[in-house]
């Protein structure tokens, strides 16, 4: 078995891309007894087309210690539902993303868009790889933590 990045320990949400972020947010919290951390905002979405200042936004449950992720849907990007309304990735701290981001391409999982704030050759903040089957990676940066769990 090749060594990955991805250390299980690790495993900090599972993301979920909506059309409503605040219906999705108000029915899921409810039924799963979840509340949330908000979040968002102008980041800068990097792929191979090019970077493009987006906005964002998401929910975060503050139940721990494995969250859940509701993101608002971007069309054009890779904020979008996946069909039959499954899971859309699994994030998971790293230290460092541009390192884990390059093992995971060396294991076939290639690199969709990373993002970062300021410019495209800032240190990506996270990083979004295919994992097959319209689901994907994401690999974030331990430096965020403390933005996106402020308790």
């Amino acid at each position: 078995m090749n060594a990955t990045p991805l250390d299980h320990a690790a495993l900090f949400h599972t993301g979920i891309v909506v059309d409503d972020l605040d219906a999705a947010a108000a029915e899921m919290g409810a039924q799963l007894g979840v509340t949330w951390y908000e979040g968002g905002g102008e980041v800068l979405l990097v792929t191979a087309e090019g970077a493009a200042l987006t906005k964002t936004a998401y929910v975060l449950s503050k139940e721990g210690p494995h969250h859940i992720e509701l993101v608002q849907s971007v069309p054009g990007t890779l904020y979008t539902p996946t069909p039959d309304a499954r899971g859309h990735h699994l994030g998971y701290w790293t230290d460092d993303v541009r390192a884990a981001s390059a093992a995971l391409e060396d294991q076939g999982l290639p690199l969709d868009t990373s993002m970062c704030f300021g410019s495209p050759d800032a240190p990506p903040i996270c990083a979004y790889h295919r994992a097959g089957d319209n689901f994907f990676v994401e690999l974030v940066s331990t430096k965020m933590r403390k933005v996106l769990l402020p308790e």
